[in-house]
């Protein structure tokens, strides 16, 4: 067997509840920051491609929405990303939250609904001691075939590698599907919109993470070696509204500050970035909105 054939390249979903560190996975193995994380549910909206390629082959990952029962058509979407990165990956990773015990039967059916080979992931082992990661395993090891076990922090990059050797070791010969400098496959505008959102998340408490939204109307670069970019954030009231302003402005001054130095980071030049807050009654129900913001 020559040197090319023995590459190694497929598609590998990561799956599970809500906030149990799909995205922060994502982001440890890219070592870029390619999905935005927070400690909200639902943060992962659309499935996020991130594209991973070295000398043993190319991974594409899947970031897909935590999964949960839709109550909202931009639910609806949320889980429809989720079954479509089931049926195209050659690899599931699902993902566990050491301390989350609830019965997972909901996702369970939608593991067997599609044979995939699959690996379980013990996520956020950092917090507990090693006993307590060894009896996690041991009561999740029977309820499915996993093809592995592995405990991990993706936040303190613990076995990150360890999981980077087993997804290959699955994954079909084959060679590359994207180009090798290619890292996700999000537009620049997709992207930028969901750093403005990850401050909003960040900053803000209550209901407000479900029922806000980011839509960049404008970038355009300036004669003066500046970017200028313009956004929306979308809310469903007027009391959302006051919420995200802030007093006198504060808060959403605060969310565009720090938005900026990651726009900046992104674009390495100077960005002025001009945000209003928009209200658009359920939204989450609109198909226009909902295809004016995510296709």
């Amino acid at each position: 067997m020559n040197k090319n054939s023995e590459r190694r390249s497929g598609y590998v979903a990561l799956l599970g509840r809500t906030n149990v560190g799909k995205s922060t996975f994502l982001n440890a193995i890219m070592e870029t920051k390619v999905s935005i994380v927070s400690n909200k549910p639902q943060t992962t909206r659309r499935q996020i491609l991130g594209i991973k390629t070295t000398e043993r082959g190319q991974v594409i990952f899947f970031d897909s929405p935590g999964i949960h029962k839709p109550q909202y058509r931009l639910n609806e979407k949320m889980m429809k990303d989720v079954h479509n990165s089931l049926v195209d990956a050659d690899l599931l990773l699902y993902f566990v939250d050491i301390q989350d015990k609830r019965e997972d039967e909901f996702i369970l059916e939608m593991l067997n609904s599609v044979p995939k080979p699959t690996i379980l992931v013990i996520n956020k082992i950092d917090k507990f001691k090693k006993s307590k990661a060894l009896l996690r395993m041991d009561e999740l090891k029977d309820i499915f075939p996993w093809k592995e076990i592995v405990p991990l922090s993706a936040l303190k990059n613990i076995n990150v590698d360890l999981l980077e050797d087993l997804i290959f070791k699955y994954l079909p010969e084959g060679e590359n599907f994207f180009p090798e400098e290619e890292y996700t496959s999000q537009t620049e505008r997709f992207y930028i919109s969901e750093l403005v959102r990850e401050k909003l998340l960040n900053l803000t408490r209550s209901e407000l993470p479900f029922t806000t939204t980011v839509k960049v109307e404008e970038i355009t670069d300036r004669d003066n070696d500046v970017t200028f970019v313009r956004a929306e954030i979308y809310v469903e009231s007027q009391s959302q509204k006051k919420i995200v302003v802030g007093k006198q402005g504060s808060l959403i001054k605060q969310i565009g500050e720090e938005a900026r130095k990651d726009i900046e980071d992104y674009f390495d030049r100077k960005v002025y970035l001009d945000l209003f807050v928009k209200v658009v009654p359920n939204w989450r129900n609109s198909p226009h909105v909902l295809h004016d913001i995510f296709d």
